[in-house]
């Protein structure tokens, strides 16, 4: 289950927990309805979808495989 997060891009300083999600194609949905217009979204280097929105950060947890041992 995927966490997202609105943080603050410059300071890195969590804004909102917008929650959990089922799947990560349902948490970038809420954050674009969260930020009021769709999103860009790509992968950052440690693995989390990221959009940037003016000096903010939506951030969304991948999905972890089936059967992994964190899931």
């Amino acid at each position: 289950m995927p966490r997202t997060q609105l943080i603050d891009a410059k300071t890195g300083e969590l804004l909102e927990d917008l929650g959990w999600y089922e799947t990560v194609s349902q948490a970038r949905s809420a954050c674009s309805e969260h930020a009021g217009r769709l999103l860009f979204w790509a992968r950052s280097p440690d693995d989390l979808w990221v959009a940037e929105e003016e000096d903010e950060v939506y951030r969304v947890e991948m999905d972890l495989p089936e059967g992994s041992p964190t899931a």
